[in-house]
């Protein structure tokens, strides 16, 4: 086994991206893998190289000649053997510190979900998808499915609730210039802009420059700092520009590029107030996850008279022009006000678990301290359930129309149906077909496929529904033959999408991702 400083070494890249804890996460994860098609090998490729704990491979297939030319991970000598035991053989020779097992039996058969972090189905038939995707709702382990006709694919992910601390996502800074706290106030009013020679004034943090232009435009306007508009901003902007003692300071231009941004209401995302409003958010028993005890304990700081409408700061600002005294000083003033901040949400937290009757260190430092730098990043997702597709009308069907893949959604979902009736893929030649009879097969599979995705549409609300030949002509021609190419670009986006999952951080997909490689399409549907 590698040590800690080995694997520092070798993940260096990825823990740049994920940081040690969702390294950690990765390791302790259990991922269960229906099927062992190409797809599957590529999908855990991408998992297994950046070090996923245990994966299990569940399949009764054979490997077969067709397999040798389209699967890197068996070989020759291979033909004939456990298809999941092959894979999980060559797959673990990529990474000796993942632990992999091959189940052989058939995916519609498998029960065992003790212990699992995820569910991934590769090219499995809709039917051991709703039934497995059932049990996996009731759990809430996440589960994502891909299937690859040709060079078409599909990829659909649901999870009854997924929490994400640290999503990584883009957000302005936090500098509080309309309403500096004290700290800040007291080290912007230490500057005298009017006696400091050009050399110094130079120097000055942008902030500063703000919060002083911002001042002056309110006591020369007689008004609150509150509610600007876009012209009252501009305002503040030239005052800037006439403070500047030349053009082109360049700390002056970044108070120039900030004015939009930093001079506005300070607002708390629509991310966080669906978290907040949540149902969730006001509830505290034993039963209760540490993000929501958090985000219970959040919602009471932002509707406490410390918090006043605002999110914990997270101690962060960003680079800037200034001397090095003046910017160490400013960020140590911000740094303190997140400490404080962190305590007073601390406190806060403190009761939800007194009235959960929880330890008041049921939820560690390492924890309060990730959530308060990331609080106005949390998020929320709830995909739709993939169980109640053949029930009712998809719930994205207006979304997929709108993107233009709503008829690749139907084949996929067509093609599950025609399995259902004939026992094979449309393209898939019977076993008494000849060669002869092949053509004249395909001709009669592409009408029937087309004729049960119309209706589907049909049944789904769609008037008049197009389905382009084409389309059909790709899923018959391919026999929903898996081509390694596609394979592999399918399976980077689910060991992508299965890392998010696990480490609860970035956004995972929410909804449908439709891959069409012959036409240049990736729609990403979202709920």
């Amino acid at each position: 086994m590698r040590t800690e400083t080995d694997k520092a070494q070798l993940y260096d890249r990825q823990l740049r991206l994920w940081q040690k804890d969702g390294q950690a996460a990765l390791e302790r994860a259990r991922v269960v893998v229906l099927g062992s098609s190409t797809l599957a090998s590529e999908s855990l490729k991408n998992l297994v190289l950046p070090g996923i704990g245990e994966f299990i491979v569940v399949d009764d297939a054979l490997v077969s000649e067709a397999d040798v030319r389209t699967n890197f991970f068996v070989r020759a000598s291979d033909v004939g053997e456990s298809r999941a035991q092959s894979i999980v053989r060559n797959l673990c020779e990529m990474n000796p510190d993942v632990h992999g097992q091959a189940v052989v039996k058939a995916p519609a058969d498998f029960a065992d979900l003790s212990n699992v972090s995820l569910v991934i189905a590769c090219a499995q038939p809709d039917k051991t998808v709703r039934a497995l995707g059932e049990r996996c709702w009731s759990a809430n382990i996440p589960m994502i499915t891909a299937s690859n006709a040709g060079f078409i694919a599909e990829i659909r992910s649901a999870v009854r609730e997924h929490t994400i601390v640290e999503s990584h996502g883009k957000v302005w800074p936090d500098l509080r210039v309309m309403a500096p706290f004290a700290e800040l106030r007291a080290y912007a009013d230490s500057f005298d802009l009017g006696a400091l020679d050009s050399t110094d004034l130079a120097h000055v943090p942008f902030v500063v420059i703000l919060i002083k232009a911002a001042d002056r435009w309110a006591a020369e306007m007689g008004l609150e700092k509150k509610g600007l508009t876009y012209k009252q901003r501009k305002e503040i902007l030239a005052l800037v520009q006439q403070m500047a003692p030349a053009a082109g300071e360049e700390n002056f231009d970044e108070a120039v590029e900030a004015v939009n941004t930093s001079c506005s209401d300070y607002v708390v995302s629509n991310d966080v107030n669906r978290i907040l409003t949540d149902p969730a958010a006001n509830t505290a028993d034993a039963q209760t996850s540490n993000f929501w005890l958090l985000a219970n304990a959040l919602r009471r700081y932002v509707a406490s008279e410390y918090g006043a409408g605002k999110m914990p700061h997270s101690g962060a600002i960003p680079d800037m022009k200034a001397d090095t005294q003046s910017y160490v000083n400013l960020l140590r003033i911000y740094k303190q006000k997140a400490e404080q901040d962190k305590a007073e949400l601390t406190q806060c937290l403190r009761k939800v678990v007194q009235e959960a009757a929880l330890a008041d260190d049921h939820v560690s430092a390492g924890e309060i301290d990730t959530f308060c730098k990331n609080a106005s990043q949390l998020r929320l997702v709830r995909t739709h359930a993939l169980h109640h597709e053949a029930e009712t009308a998809p719930e994205l069907w207006d979304n997929l129309v709108n993107e233009g893949v709503s008829e690749h959604y139907a084949l996929f979902r067509a093609a599950g149906v025609f399995l259902e009736k004939h026992g094979r893929y449309p393209g898939i030649p019977d076993a008494d077909t000849g060669a002869g009879d092949l053509d004249a097969q395909c001709e009669q599979d592409a009408r029937e496929l087309r004729a049960i995705a119309v209706d589907l549409m049909t049944a789904w609300g769609n008037k008049d529904p197009e389905v382009a030949e084409s389309l059909v002509a790709e899923f018959v021609r391919s026999g929903y033959m898996e081509l390694h190419n596609v394979a592999a670009v399918v399976g980077g986006i689910v060991a992508q999408e299965t890392i998010k999952l696990i480490t609860h951080q970035y956004v995972p997909q929410n909804g449908i991702c439709i891959i069409d490689t012959a036409n240049n399409l990736l729609a990403a549907v979202k709920a």
